[in-house]
């Protein structure tokens, strides 16, 4: 009985232990498998901090770049991350405001790869062109004559004619149409109503280039050049400007600002014949003189910025001619989008 008893006791003892032996293989297991799937979250959580920290960069500076050849690589929170754009997995054909951001993360020997795709948007981007000229304030008065034209039909041919002059209400309309309106001509209408016509993406426009040290002030005696077609310039005027040195012709966008006023045989003086190509900004400025013989193919924003009172007088009784071309809208949008900080980027999906 005793020895039987003692055997059974013994069993239930190697029993025992070898329960013991499993339970502590078991919790060890689970141990390294915690451990693991803490390595991974974390890795993953570095690889997410890793692409948000690009996107910052990448949003103050669009110019920057990480490709899979040469990725940039850091290490966060111990994680060790590589991270490259790519732009041609998704297809630049298809739609090229479209990048992907890749990031490889490793943290204790576990790695995770996060990938995240993102909508390139601008900030304060160059207004589609609409018009000859748009005048976004009732604060105004106009004069047509001399020989100056303004036309809405679009000079390339390539695209749908457009107004003349757009203006914001029915008491603009009711100034233009007290002056000479057959220096104005269109296919579709010398002069549109549109209550949406609106000053203030112009100004946030104005605001980032404003900002940019890429762009060029110009006062007094001006020699340098206003843009060409290969390398459009922001060019604002800011005081009187007399263009010399044989300029007679510029691309991009032009900016006349309060102080700056805009007279074409004045203020800001041409000498012989001068256009301009892209968009033209008349901001708070109280006089636009056109009565040299400048032409302007693009388009033509007036504008008054939120505060400001002036009472914009535009004198259209020269030579001038302001002609809509749609085709002149990419040596605007090229001037801008060399302006860092036009570029923001908003997140599309994020996934491993």
């Amino acid at each position: 009985m005793g020895r039987a008893m003692l055997i059974t006791a013994s069993a239930a003892v190697i029993i025992f232990g070898i329960s013991q032996l499993g339970l502590q293989t078991q919790k060890k297991m689970i141990a390294q498998n915690t451990g693991g799937i803490g390595s991974s979250l974390h890795a993953r959580n570095m690889g997410v901090s890793a692409i948000q920290f690009a996107m910052e960069r990448l949003n103050n500076d669009y110019s920057w770049g990480a490709t899979e050849n040469s990725p940039w690589e850091t290490t966060i929170n111990s994680a060790d991350v590589s991270l490259y754009i790519d732009e041609t997995r998704l297809g630049v054909g298809t739609n090229p405001d479209t990048i992907m951001i890749i990031a490889n993360s490793t943290y204790l020997g576990e790695t995770q790869t996060v990938i995240s795709t993102y909508l390139r948007q601008s900030a304060g981007a160059v207004p589609t062109f609409t018009t000859a000229i748009g005048i976004a304030t009732d604060n105004f008065t106009i004069t047509l004559g001399g020989s100056s034209v303004v036309s809405g039909n679009d000079a390339s041919g390539t695209c749908a004619d457009e107004p003349a002059i757009t203006v914001a209400s029915q008491d603009g309309a009711d100034k233009v149409y007290k002056t000479d309106t057959s220096h104005l001509e269109s296919n579709d209408a010398i002069v549109k109503i549109d209550p949406d016509v609106d000053f203030e993406p112009v100004e946030e426009l104005i605001d980032n280039l404003a900002n940019d040290p890429s762009t060029v002030r110009i006062s007094g005696s001006y020699k340098g050049g206003m843009g060409t077609a290969a390398n459009p310039q922001i060019t604002f005027v800011e005081g009187s400007v007399k263009l010399t040195g044989g300029i007679t012709e510029g691309y991009g966008i032009l900016v006349i600002r309060s102080g700056g006023d805009l007279a074409l045989s004045g203020v800001l003086e041409l000498a012989g014949n001068f256009k301009f190509n892209g968009l033209v900004i008349f901001e708070n400025a109280f006089d636009l003189k056109g009565r040299g013989t400048p032409d302007i193919d693009g388009s033509l924003m007036i504008g008054n910025t939120d505060g400001s009172t002036n009472e914009i007088d535009i004198d259209l009784s020269g030579s001038i001619n302001v002609q809509y071309d749609c085709s002149a809208q990419q040596y605007a949008d090229a001037a801008a989008s060399a302006v860092s900080g036009t570029n923001t980027y908003r997140r599309m999906s994020i996934y491993e």
